[in-house]
């Protein structure tokens, strides 16, 4: 299966729980076993993963921040870039990423994740409710198709 994961799928594979919350505490956990199920899989290449380069940047800033450790965020990113079978920049979209941008109303890193997905026709995984639901109306016309993270199936992906 073609994926599309937005940069929270990716921290949660990489970040093991951190809440002193117990209840967010469980939440981050059972997010972080299934996001790290799905990564497992683009690694096994059950699962080929496609992105823009944005969201390599992001995480390796995101999880630096979490854990207070530069060397980890940027370890992720590196691994990530290697595990992906696509790597986009922007200079690879640019001609068709305006025309879907206006249309989605996304925020920056968003719409770059959104045209990824439409452009190669993925699954975007998302944990960004708003963000899922902002596509939700463009999926039949651009040929993708988004999930929430959260409520997915890990069926539904073959695991």
């Amino acid at each position: 299966m073609y994926i599309t994961l937005d940069s929270n799928v990716l921290v949660y594979a990489f970040v093991p729980p951190i809440h002193k919350n117990e209840v967010k505490r469980k939440e981050w956990e059972n997010l972080h076993i299934n996001a790290k199920k799905i990564y497992e899989n683009v690694i096994r290449e059950k699962h080929c993963l496609i992105l823009p380069f944005a969201v390599i940047v992001e995480v390796a800033s995101v999880i630096s921040l979490l854990t207070g450790k530069e060397e980890y965020g940027k370890d992720a990113a590196l691994e990530i870039g290697d595990c992906a079978k696509i790597v986009l920049f922007d200079s690879d979209i640019k001609e068709r990423a305006l025309d879907y941008a206006i249309k989605i109303k996304a925020g920056g890193f968003d719409n770059l994740i959104a045209i990824t997905s439409i452009l190669y026709g993925t699954t975007l995984i998302t944990n960004d409710k708003p963000f899922y639901n902002k596509l939700l109306q463009f999926t039949d016309e651009y040929q993708f198709n988004v999930k929430l993270f959260r409520d997915l199936n890990l069926t539904d992906l073959k695991l």
